[in-house]
């Protein structure tokens, strides 16, 4: 009796303990490498490096830069259990108005009813260009993506009018649309804006943020070189920025930003998924 009472309790904590394991396994978000660093001729291959690595799908990628057009590139995809999580685009500010490729318009009818996201940057003039005028731009795409089910976040890049977070935050408030939020990016945070107070910046934007990147990098560094690495490289705590993220109670999707990093594609990719989990696992 002593017997079979001990067995079950032996099952019960095996089933405990996986069912722990689950748990903290998919306690984590859902991860995407950049277009800019799955450096494949075609999109089968991208596909079968993504698939193979463990990496949920691809984001931040080009409408333009494809073997294949949208629905082809969807269906591929969708059939690998992957996801095309997000697409990279943008228009400009100018003095009477602003401007934007009408590709953006098509891709917004293709992509009607499937949980993607636009990344949208805003470049112009801090000087010459105002907070009027940017929302003008962002709205004009959020009420086509409005028809489509899909949403946008405000991209902040060096050098561009939305060049940080808090612009980001700021511009998507104005804008008063549900489906407008906004995507921190660790490497332009650290170009632009290294000394602000990063959790301050985060909780402020916290209702809006629905995406986030990272990448390996040197903390006080400046060239995109020290900036933009491998998940495996670089010494800023990636640890304590998801930490802050998890307490923050962020949920959105995680991408690894590849610009320019030199060496084998795969190899790259294969690094910064493994740091990825590394980091997750503990």
């Amino acid at each position: 009796m002593r017997t079979k009472r001990s067995k079950t309790i032996a099952c019960l904590f095996l089933l405990l303990a996986v069912v722990t394991h689950l748990a903290a396994k998919t306690d984590t978000w859902p991860v995407y490498a950049f277009q800019n660093g799955v450096h494949f001729k075609t999109t089968a291959e991208r596909v079968k490096v993504l698939k193979e690595l463990g990496y949920d799908g691809i984001g931040s990628a080009k409408l333009a830069q494809s073997d294949l057009p949208l629905p082809q590139r969807l269906k591929l995809y969708d059939e690998a259990g992957l996801k095309l999580f997000s697409f990279y685009v943008g228009g400009r500010l100018g003095s009477k108005g602003h401007s934007y490729g009408k590709e953006i318009s098509q891709a917004i009818k293709e992509l009607k009813g499937r949980d993607t996201i636009l990344e949208l940057f805003v470049q112009g003039s801090k000087k010459a260009n105002t907070d009027e005028q940017a929302v003008a731009f962002v709205r004009e795409i959020a009420d086509q993506a409005k028809d489509s089910g899909i949403r946008i976040v405000l991209y902040p890049h060096a050098g561009f009018y939305v060049d940080t977070l808090g612009d980001a935050v700021r511009v998507a408030r104005k804008c008063k649309r549900d489906n407008v939020g906004v995507m921190f990016n660790l490497c332009h945070y650290l170009k632009v804006e290294p000394k602000t107070d990063l959790k301050a910046a985060l909780t402020e934007g916290k209702p809006l943020l629905w995406q986030v990147s990272t990448c390996g990098a040197e903390k006080g560094g400046n060239s995109w070189g020290q900036l933009i690495q491998t998940l495996d490289r670089g010494s800023y705590d990636q640890k304590a920025l998801f930490q802050m993220l998890r307490e923050l109670g962020f949920k959105g999707n995680v991408g690894f930003q590849c610009y320019a990093i030199r060496g084998d594609s795969r190899e790259n990719l294969k690094r910064s998924i493994g740091a990825w989990n590394k980091l997750h696992s503990k």
